[in-house]
């Protein structure tokens, strides 16, 4: 492939335009393909806002790109190997070529192999995509619903309606990531492809081409909706499982550790009572809410820890503000998508206070999972087109925040502060004008700023459920925010809370091989173990927990010790 970068755009550029650009930049008219590798806005000079692009030429033979990029002797035009990920397993084995050592047949996994996994999020998905694929035969388990009841339960919840704790934003197929913005970029770098192929497997289930390419991707709630059907028919279509609505209530292992022992998973279906499986090898892809999940695994004898994780509220402005002050005149004429941000800002008191999740054109939504606990969260649809844009702006928690070493004291205060945001919202999302917020008085009537909720909000004073440090860091964060996104200090701008679910506030201790320490066979993966971040880092985080889970199970199959480095 010849790859031809900084190429210059204009935003309302046309795809002939793409090809004369690259004809020019190659000195030839007879470009068989070109694709689009990246793009992003460059919006630093808001009187000259432009693409910046780089593109991929294809169908040349390795002789002819070597000689076509010589000639143009160009610092922004190289030959590149496209990084393109495959599974180091046999993918759909009755179609593998029995002549090729590395596409050798295996038969389908017997149900005494069948490896589980508990979580369907992007974790507990792809992992089961890529197993269900190489013949493996996974079994998940889904505490939640599938997506289309989870929908129901959900809105209903939004209606008005009582919260179902084991079916809502967090709980269910495809995991948190289904009732948010659906970004999918991450600042980790793609070593070995397996992020492009992310990528290009949610296009695959439904997702628009422009994710392959976008600097910043994004899919949206309603889209996401579609996936996650689409990846849920193939992993049943290659002989896997999945079992919606059980919890899993223990696990204990049923034989010798060291003489490749299984596992019992015990799960609670409210339907079908008591459920027992046996397995060699277990993913826990359980997500970052799983608290009593995380009680089961620590009462187990799992190695945890306590992680870092931050704290805050959502923020919401008109959404033509927040495009005014990045696109200027080109965002009040709506020529570019709704304007995203990222900010951050070290506090004088040595916390860091950063945007998270931000959603351009999007919607504050309530997130709870417990009774008795308000979270929120921020979700976009494809079109981004809310009149208010939205994000998080959390603080790091430090360790005088709360009390205790245990790894699971971060589980609880994060707890304590959810319930008392409900108390603060009277069961409703407690939301409050950022002047109010700052001058410490509650608000009573709402500004220039309606919030655009999914449920019911009431007015409040946030910083009474808030550590002062907290408050005090965002309050000096917001007019230091506003050097860069002018009015981001707007007083009727308005704050909804808590923001408490960035991260895990704990991580499953995991060996080199993957394998959870002291434990073969056990898999902790994903964001609720503590080794991702959002939906493209859970997906790369089950890619390689599926890679290391088949290697495991070759192995039993082999005859050899799974457990041996050799």
């Amino acid at each position: 492939m010849i790859r031809i970068q900084n190429i210059k755009l204009p935003i309302t550029y046309h795809s002939s335009d793409l090809r004369k650009a690259c004809e020019k930049a190659l000195r030839r008219k007879d470009l068989p393909d070109i694709r689009i590798l990246r793009r992003s806005i460059d919006a630093r000079k808001k009187d000259q806002i432009h693409y910046h692009i780089s593109a991929g030429i294809f169908g040349f033979s390795a002789e002819e790109e070597a000689r076509i990029v010589k000639i143009v002797n160009n610092n922004n035009v190289m030959l590149t190997k496209e990084r393109n990920y495959t599974f180091p397993y046999p993918i759909r084995p009755e179609e593998s070529s029995e002549n090729d050592p590395e596409q050798m047949k295996i038969p389908a996994a017997a149900e005494e192999e069948r490896p589980v996994i508990v979580g369907t999020g992007p974790a507990g998905y792809f992992a089961g995509l890529l197993l269900a694929r190489a013949g493996f035969r996974p079994i998940l388990l889904e505490r939640g619903k599938a997506v289309e009841e989870r929908k129901q339960d959900v809105d209903r919840f939004w209606d008005g309606g009582p919260l179902n704790t084991e079916s809502n934003v967090s709980f269910g197929e495809g995991g948190a990531g289904t009732f948010s913005d659906g970004k999918l970029y991450t600042g980790n770098k793609d070593k070995d492809g397996s992020q492009a192929f992310v990528l290009r497997t949610f296009h695959q289930f439904g997702a628009g081409e422009e994710i392959c390419y976008e600097a910043k991707p994004h899919i949206g709630t309603d889209v996401l909706y579609r996936i996650m059907q689409n990846m849920r028919k193939e992993i049943l279509e290659c002989g896997g499982e999945i079992r919606f609505s059980h919890l899993v209530s223990g696990i204990e292992p049923s034989s010798d550790l060291k003489q490749g022992y299984k596992l019992t998973i015990k799960t609670l279906c409210k339907q079908e009572g008591e459920f027992t499986l046996e397995t060699p090898a277990v993913i826990l892809a359980i997500g970052h809410s799983a608290r009593d999940t995380f009680r089961v695994l620590y009462d187990f004898g799992l190695a945890m820890e306590q992680k870092p994780f931050a704290l805050g509220l959502r923020v919401e402005h008109p959404r033509a503000l927040i495009d005014r002050a990045r696109y200027g005149e080109a965002g009040e004429k709506g020529l570019l998508p709704a304007a995203d941000y990222k900010v951050t800002f070290h506090s004088s008191e040595g916390r860091a206070v950063f945007s998270f999740c931000m959603c351009p054109g999007g919607y504050v939504v309530n997130a709870s999972t417990e009774e008795g606990g308000t979270v929120v969260n921020g979700m976009s649809y494809s079109g981004r087109d809310g009149k208010n844009s939205n994000s998080a702006i959390v603080v790091n928690i430090l360790p005088e925040d709360y009390p205790g070493e245990h790894p699971l004291d971060g589980v609880l205060f994060q707890r304590e502060t959810e319930q008392t945001f409900f108390r603060l919202g009277e069961g409703q999302i407690p939301v409050q004008c950022y002047g109010d917020f700052k001058d410490g008085r509650p608000t009573e009537q709402l500004g220039s700023v309606t919030p655009e909720i999914k449920g019911s909000y009431h007015l409040s004073n946030l910083r009474e459920g808030l550590p002062d440090g907290v408050s005090r860091a965002i309050i000096e964060a917001m007019p230091q925010f506003a050097r860069e996104i002018p009015g981001f200090d707007l007083p009727d701008a308005v704050l909804s809370g808590v923001e408490s679910r960035t991260s895990s506030p704990v991580r499953i201790l995991r060996g080199e091989d993957l394998q959870a320490v002291h434990f073969p066979g056990i898999f902790p993966c994903g964001e609720g173990a503590g080794y991702a971040g959002g939906i493209t880092s859970a997906a790369v985080d089950g890619i390689h927990v599926a890679e290391a889970v088949a290697a495991y199970l070759t192995a039993r199959r082999k005859g050899t010790d799974p457990s041996d480095p050799e």
